[in-house]
């Protein structure tokens, strides 16, 4: 017999969600690293490369290819995205924005 399908009250989906500005913008920031590292994995397949040859191009162990392909961007040093998005054959560029100005750091 399948199990029964585990239903989630809408009261515990609210009470989980992001309710101050920081809890957002960490939500926001999550989200989109979420969503840059799945475009370099996707670069990764249309190359039909795997994540072991990108770990011998990088130096390092499949793993950190798979933790940095699975959203771990933001707790990620710039040199290894910076080795990781070279490997793919890309250049990592670097900014930090004031308001109106821009400072290119790499």
């Amino acid at each position: 017999m399948a199990d029964k399908p585990k239903w989630v009250r809408w009261e515990d989906v609210k009470a989980k969600r992001p309710t101050t500005p920081e809890e957002r913008e960490e939500a926001r920031r999550a989200n989109e690293a979420e969503v840059a590292a799945w475009r370099l994995a996707e670069i990764r397949r249309e190359q039909r490369r795997t994540q072991a040859q990108i770990a011998e191009a990088m130096g390092v162990g499949q793993r950190r290819v798979s933790d940095i392909e699975s959203a771990a961007l933001l707790r990620t040093e710039v040199s290894t995205i910076d080795s990781y998005v070279a490997a793919l054959g890309g250049r990592l560029r670097l900014i930090a924005e004031f308001g109106d100005q821009v400072i290119p750091l790499r």
